[in-house]
């Protein structure tokens, strides 16, 4: 690439349209909303507006749907958790069923999707707080009986999710009342028994004109990559900033933190390292793609 060009690549202003988009809608459901003793309208929203750009964005292989992971290997009466946003192998996978979905998108249905066939689960919380972060990592751990092991090739009856499988959270904001949460990013790093996961994105801090979303990457060290109070236990610092949270011991050698860093090439970066996740090509110290990237500072 010609470094005479600037670091910013071509339509990546054009590309962040997209999170322009997902949060217009979210914000006008959540004002239409305040009224509401019960205000669950905006997640649903933004739940069926993520799923509509990721079906935009993605290559043709790749469906996505909300609904559920059914597997062979388990039993009738077994329950079968509804997830945000499913991603599977629009190619090869048949539908099990089809249920009609109250979350008001033109295409909104709830599908069920044979295990084997799914490369992703996301789960999707209006706002990041200790019990949305909860919420979501505890949900995910449902998949578990399905992560736990990776059917062999010649298995004919697969009842596992494939090796490439990949899970992840979504945030829509994070909320000034929220920036110290400490409890809230600490628990995040309480991922490691959850096969692949990615971490997630928050797609923006409550602060005025600001396109900058935030990349939760997990990392795996060999030592602790902060103190038992994190980065959080300087006064100084908050969850508006890029820092690191408390690294959790996962065994005799490894332990597990969370890096939560904030940039507007960050939901390029996350619809990228998904598809990358998918392929099999992801790497946590590499760009998924140049695509999307680019920084207001930079504009020539």
């Amino acid at each position: 690439m010609d470094s005479k060009k600037g670091f910013n690549t071509q339509g990546w202003k054009q590309f962040l349209t997209y999170r322009k988009e997902i949060l217009d809608a979210y914000d006008q459901a959540k004002a239409k909303s305040e009224i509401k003793k019960v205000k669950v309208h905006h997640g649903r929203v933004v739940e069926a507006e993520f799923r509509r750009w990721l079906k935009e964005f993605l290559p043709r292989r790749f469906a996505v749907t909300s609904g559920y992971v059914i597997s062979q290997g388990l039993g009738n009466k077994e329950e079968a958790p509804h997830y945000d946003v499913i991603i599977y192998d629009a190619l090869n996978s048949p539908v099990l069923w089809i249920e009609n979905n109250p979350d008001f998108s033109s295409d909104g249905k709830i599908k069920a999707i044979p295990a084997e066939h799914v490369f992703g689960v996301l789960e999707i919380k209006s706002s990041f707080n200790p019990k949305t972060v909860k919420d979501a990592l505890d949900h995910l751990r449902e998949l578990k009986p399905l992560m736990d092991e990776i059917d062999s090739s010649e298995e004919k009856y697969k009842a596992h999710l494939p090796a490439n499988f990949f899970c992840a959270t979504v945030f829509c904001e994070l909320r000034e009342r929220q920036k110290r949460s400490k409890k809230a990013f600490n628990s995040l790093a309480n991922h490691y028994d959850l096969r692949r996961f990615y971490g997630g994105l928050i797609l923006r801090k409550e602060v005025t004109n600001n396109n900058s979303s935030a990349k939760l990457m997990s990392v795996l060290a060999d030592k602790p990559m902060m103190n038992d109070e994190g980065s959080m236990g300087l006064a100084d610092r908050n969850l508006f900033e890029n820092i690191v949270s408390k690294s959790l011991k996962v065994n005799e050698s490894k332990y597990i933190s969370v890096l939560i860093s904030w940039s507007e090439m960050h939901f390029a970066q996350f619809a990228f390292d998904i598809i990358a996740l998918m392929n099999g090509t992801y790497q946590t110290n590499r760009l998924s793609s140049m695509h999307g990237v680019g920084l207001s500072g930079y504009e020539e």
